[in-house]
């Protein structure tokens, strides 16, 4: 990662899938400064909670023109935004067994958003969860607490 990069984790929480969700959101600048976002649903699932935590880094960097090296540990958002993606665009939004892309919606606004970032804007990265890497771990804690319905002060 470089100097000149914003630093974004993301994740996302249900209980019970479909159950309450959270999402949360560590934005870090060059400069040092953190922000903190996170919200929930009351019904949803894991794997929306996922994307929604993606989508919800996206927007809040969306006027800022310096590369993102984005995290997550959801080998859902990894595959589908690095590998899936393109044939479901090719497809008409639809999987290689032609049915309907699950979460179509969050899909396209992610697609949409990190399009609108340009070739280079964004690098997509797995980092494992529960392993120690303090984003990581920070982002999981706002979006399991919000699921829980437990508020959390963010920063």
């Amino acid at each position: 990662m470089q100097a000149d990069r914003l630093v974004v984790f993301c994740d996302g929480a249900a209980k019970g899938n479909p159950g309450p969700g959270g999402w949360g959101v560590v934005i870090a600048t060059p400069e040092g400064e953190v922000v903190e976002l996170g919200g929930s649903h009351p019904h949803t699932t894991n794997n929306r909670m996922e994307l929604t935590a993606a989508i919800q880094a996206l927007t809040a960097i969306r006027d800022d023109s310096r590369a993102a090296d984005v995290h997550t540990d959801s080998t859902y958002v990894i595959k589908g935004i690095r590998e899936w993606i393109w044939g479901w665009r090719r497809r008409g939004w639809k999987t290689a067994e032609g049915t309907d892309v699950l979460n179509r919606e969050l899909w396209i606004e992610l697609d949409r958003l990190a399009q609108a970032r340009g070739k280079a804007g964004v690098a997509w990265h797995y980092v494992r969860g529960h392993s120690g890497i303090p984003g990581n771990e920070r982002v999981d804690q706002i979006a399991d607490s919000l699921a829980r319905g437990i508020p959390v002060e963010l920063y």
